[in-house]
């Protein structure tokens, strides 16, 4: 995965490495990702050197003994980490929920359909999305080409307890309708997205646990499997990597009921967009028809004013 930061190693890290490069322990500690962490938080809140060496005892790294036990001393805060992060599944997942960056966004979206044949389906439309005051969040979406889908709109409205109300106008209809519950597992607008992979989901409806941590396209992440509480739904569990800093979801695979893995998601690309975390590419592999779908966002924009008179559905298609 592609991940833009424009992030240099934290001199803390610079100030340790020099005095140990001799030992092959370094080399080993150097790949472990806990260790890379505790030095990416300690760097982030402003931790220079000085201060490192006072949490983990002040200490002279001047020669090889002393440096020695300046990584073993780290080493004890690498696994310190892992045993004081007392978050549960749902406590991370709430995290990610709550993720909107600045009050609104606003881009414009590629969107890609390749069919098992090999045929490709291109579709781009402008996505606006809304922090409401009262805690909820409202997306919409206008489909600017081809031409069959001109002018075609989403609108996704989701109050701050995650109940979700979808609304979509079809121009040779010139009508609004409403997407029943029923509904929203079918294909959002011909894609390997569905009408429910818009927005997020209701916390409440999902029992969440977390299974530890896994490392995605290099980054450190929480593994989490959510099952849902309604065992009528078509998807039977999703196991998700939560990327540690960003909390984006960097991939998730879907299980039908039969436990098969049917779907899989993942993010190719994050950037950090007026110091926010944006996923800017995403691709979508539907394992059971052979089709994928991949969206990749640009010119996004934040907290630029967007009134929350868009986001209703009786402005639709006007």
């Amino acid at each position: 995965m592609a991940r833009a930061t424009g992030q240099r190693v934290p001199s803390c890290l610079l100030d340790i490495a020099p005095c140990a490069l001799y030992h092959p322990l370094t080399w080993e500690l150097l790949k472990n990702e806990r260790f890379f962490s505790i030095i990416r938080q300690l760097s982030e809140a402003g931790e220079d050197s000085t201060a490192m060496r006072h949490h983990i005892g002040k200490v002279s790294i001047g020669n090889a003994k002393s440096c020695f036990v300046l990584l073993f001393a780290i080493m004890g805060m690498v696994a310190a980490g892992a045993q004081t992060t007392g978050l549960s599944g749902y406590d991370i997942m709430k995290k990610v929920s709550e993720k909107i960056g600045g009050n609104d966004m606003t881009a414009s979206v590629l969107m890609k359909i390749t069919l098992k044949t090999g045929a490709v389906k291109t579709r781009e439309f402008m996505l606006y999305q809304l922090r409401q005051k009262d805690g909820g969040s409202s997306i919409l979406i206008r489909f600017v080409q081809p031409a069959d889908v001109k002018d075609t709109s989403f609108l996704t409205l989701e109050t701050s307890s995650g109940e979700k109300s979808q609304y979509i106008y079809l121009p040779s209809l010139k009508k609004v309708t409403r997407i029943a519950a029923s509904d929203k597992n079918k294909s959002f607008m011909g894609s390997d997205l569905t009408y429910d992979d818009i927005g997020s989901r209701k916390l409440d409806e999902y029992s969440f646990t977390l299974l530890g941590e896994e490392t995605f396209n290099g980054e450190v992440c929480w593994k989490i499997e959510s099952v849902p509480k309604d065992t009528g739904q078509s998807t039977s569990r999703i196991i998700s990597l939560i990327d540690k800093e960003s909390y984006i979801v960097l991939k998730a695979d879907f299980y039908d009921k039969a436990g098969t893995l049917y779907k899989k998601m993942a993010v190719n690309k994050i950037e950090k967009i007026s110091g926010i975390w944006t996923m800017l590419e995403l691709t979508m592999n539907n394992l059971s028809n052979g089709s994928s779908t991949s969206l990749k966002f640009d010119q996004v924009k934040y907290n630029t004013g967007l009134s929350p008179s868009m986001f209703s559905k009786d402005g639709l298609g006007k």
